[in-house]
C-alpha cells in the first residue's frame, strides 16, 4: 500500500479543492492511501462536502501553522508545524512514500533541501514539469525550471543524467533524446556555460544528447529532455503557458462572433477539445523537485481540482515505478 502526504493548506485556493481533488484521484486506486496534511476542522469539512470518504483511504496529520505565498523561507524554521514541513518530515522519516504541495515554491525548495537534503552525486535540485508537445502522447521534461537562478554545466549534465532515467522508467522510452535549450543550432552558441555543458553532455555516454534545442522547437516532440539553467526554465515554461491559454482564449472568442461561425464551429468542437486539452497546463500542473532524497512533487500555487489530480498522478507514478532508487543508483 503506497502512502502520499498532501499538504492541503498552502495553496491559493484553500483546502476544500486539494481534498476534493484527492477524493476523486482515489476512486479507481486500491493501493493508495492519502494523509492530508493541515487544519483537521478545515479537512474533515471538505470531506463531508465531498460526499465522504472509506477512513481504510485517508488519514490527517493535523497541523496548526501554514506557510502562505506571502511567506519566505525563514518560515521553514520558524513555523516547524507548518503544513509544508510536516509533509516533508513524513517523507524523511518514511511514514509515507512521496508527498505534493501547491504552496510557496521558495520555502518548499528551501524545506526540502534542510528536511530531505540531495542524495549522492547531486549538488542542486531541480524542477521537472512535463511540456505537451504536438505529437500524439508525446511529452517533453524541462529542467531546471526554477529552482534556482543560476547552474553549473555540471547541475545540467546530473539533470540529464536523472531525466533519462525518469523518462526510461514512467513513459518507457529506452533511449530518451536529451537537448540543451540554447540561442542556436550549433555548438559554439551561447554563453560560456552553455559551451561547456555542450561539450560535458556530448562526452557523457550515459546520455543520449542530440544537441542544443531552440525555444520555438519546445513544443514539436522531437526531444524529450531539455536541460537549461533555472532562469530561462522558468520563463520558457511560463511564456509557453500563457501563450496557450491565450491562443484558445483568442480562438473561442473568435469562432463566437457570429451566429454561423457558431454553426461551423459546432463542427469542429471535438477537435477544439482535443488540442485544447493537450496544452491545457492545468492537466501538466506539477513538477518534481528532482535531485532531493526524496519523492516531492510542487503543483502551481493557483491549481484547481484538475491541477491538483495531474500531480497526484504524476506522485503516484513515481513512487509506482521506485524512480527515486533508479535515479539515485544511476548518479553514483
Amino acid at each position: 500500500m503506497y502512502k502520499i502526504a498532501f499538504d492541503v493548506m498552502g495553496a491559493d485556493n484553500g483546502a476544500g479543492t486539494a481534498v476534493e481533488a484527492a477524493i476523486d484521484f482515489l476512486k479507481d486506486k486500491k493501493d493508495l492511501v492519502i494523509v492530508f496534511v493541515g487544519d483537521e476542522k478545515q479537512i474533515n469539512d471538505a470531506i463531508v462536502k465531498n460526499g465522504g470518504l472509506d477512513k481504510s483511504k485517508y488519514e490527517i496529520l493535523p497541523t496548526t501553522e501554514v506557510i502562505d505565498m506571502h511567506g519566505s523561507i525563514m518560515d521553514v524554521r520558524r513555523k516547524k508545524d507548518s503544513s509544508l514541513v510536516r509533509s516533508l518530515e513524513v517523507v524523511k522519516n518514511g511514514s509515507v512514500n512521496g508527498m505534493l504541495t501547491g504552496g510557496n515554491s521558495a520555502a518548499f525548495i528551501a524545506a526540502s533541501h534542510f528536511i530531505l537534503g540531495e542524495f549522492e552525486g547531486v549538488t542542486r535540485p531541480g524542477f521537472m514539469p512535463t511540456l505537451p508537445t504536438v505529437q500524439a502522447d508525446k511529452i517533453t521534461l524541462l529542467l531546471d525550471a526554477g529552482a534556482n537562478i543560476d547552474n553549473k554545466p555540471e547541475d545540467l549534465v546530473g539533470y540529464a543524467k536523472m531525466a533519462t532515467i525518469y523518462s526510461q522508467q514512467i513513459k518507457g522510452i529506452k533511449k530518451p533524446k536529451v537537448g540543451l535549450l540554447n540561442v542556436g543550432k550549433e555548438d559554439h552558441k551561447g554563453k560560456e556555460m552553455h559551451k561547456e555543458t555542450y561539450k560535458l553532455l556530448s562526452e557523457d555516454k550515459t546520455i543520449n544528447f542530440v544537441g542544443n534545442i531552440e525555444a520555438r522547437e519546445m513544443n514539436s516532440g522531437e526531444i524529450d529532455v531539455l536541460v537549461t539553467d533555472g532562469f530561462t526554465g522558468n520563463i520558457a515554461l511560463k511564456a509557453i503557458e500563457g501563450m496557450a491559454k491565450n491562443i484558445m482564449g483568442a480562438i473561442k472568442e473568435s469562432i463566437t462572433k457570429t451566429f454561423f461561425r457558431k454553426i461551423n464551429a459546432l463542427c469542429l468542437k471535438p477537435a477544439f477539445k482535443e488540442v485544447g486539452a493537450k496544452f491545457d497546463y492545468k492537466n501538466h500542473a506539477g513538477a518534481i523537485l528532482i535531485g532531493v532524497n526524496g519523492i516531492a512533487f510542487k503543483s502551481h500555487g493557483s491549481s484547481d481540482v484538475k491541477s491538483f489530480k495531474a500531480t497526484l498522478r504524476m506522485t503516484y507514478e513515481a513512487i509506482e515505478n521506485d524512480v527515486l532508487n533508479k535515479m539515485k543508483k544511476g548518479m553514483k
